[in-house]
């Protein structure tokens, strides 16, 4: 194993190790309005500075497991193909696609659990998954491939309310469209079509064991922010770029 192996794999457990903490930190104390409606008042677990939305224990160390794993997995990846013209990459090169990855992440998994907790999908922590896709703009070829992947992800999504509008019935809010735009920016369009099917599959298998063990009745709502999220994660670790 080369020397700049080892560093860039000490630095991504370093890293890794200290992402888990802060997601809970972090989670724990952004304003409360983050995570309501836009005019809602917050209700008092959000604003009792008392109460945990997320348990530090064990939790800030189950992330940073994760953090750490995927932090590896980033930034040991063999992503050459990936880069334009084929040229070699440089550790300078692989770092940077590897910190924007794992940030991403880290913003997945916070949008994830806000959907989860409160329903609720928060428009800066989208605009921040928006602006990491800058670093992944070296490695693309060309403008367009982001821009086609936020039109396939925040299209489809914007289509499926807009159907959900004329039945008069809401299938999914403004905040999945959204995120979904962002997230096209980051995948580009192979990514985004990947994730978008991996998506719907895991929320159809999670509605049809729910609805088969009678944890949810049939015009029942869930969120569908963690699973685009989680299968963006998924996508992101396996397949890289």
């Amino acid at each position: 194993m080369g020397m700049i192996t080892i560093i860039k794999a000490a630095c991504a457990m370093f890293i890794g190790f200290f992402a888990g903490p802060a997601m809970v930190y972090i989670f724990n104390r952004v304003p409360a309005k983050w995570l309501c409606d836009y005019g809602e008042t917050p209700p008092q677990e959000l604003t009792d500075p008392n109460v945990k939305r997320i348990k530090e224990n064990p939790w800030r160390w189950v992330y940073a497991a994760g953090f750490i794993c995927l932090a590896i997995r980033l930034s040991l990846a063999d992503v050459t193909p990936m880069l334009v013209h084929q040229q070699l990459l440089s550790a300078i090169d692989c770092g940077q696609l590897a910190l924007a990855g794992l940030i991403a992440c880290w913003l997945l998994l916070f949008i994830a659990l806000a959907d989860i907790k409160y329903m609720i999908i928060p428009d800066q922590f989208v605009l921040m998954l928006a602006v990491t896709s800058i670093g992944y703009l070296p490695f693309r070829n060309g403008i367009f491939d982001p821009l086609i992947g936020m039109a396939i992800g925040g299209g489809s999504m914007l289509i499926v309310a807009g159907l959900g509008a004329l039945m008069k019935k809401e299938l999914l809010g403004f905040g999945d469209v959204k995120l979904c735009a962002a997230l096209g920016l980051v995948l580009g369009m192979r990514g985004m079509i990947a994730v978008l099917i991996l998506a719907v599959l895991a929320a159809g298998i999670y509605a049809a064991v729910s609805l088969a063990a009678r944890k949810l009745k049939k015009n029942d709502r869930f969120p569908l922010g963690p699973f685009i999220c989680g299968s963006a994660i998924a996508y992101i670790f396996v397949v890289i770029w």
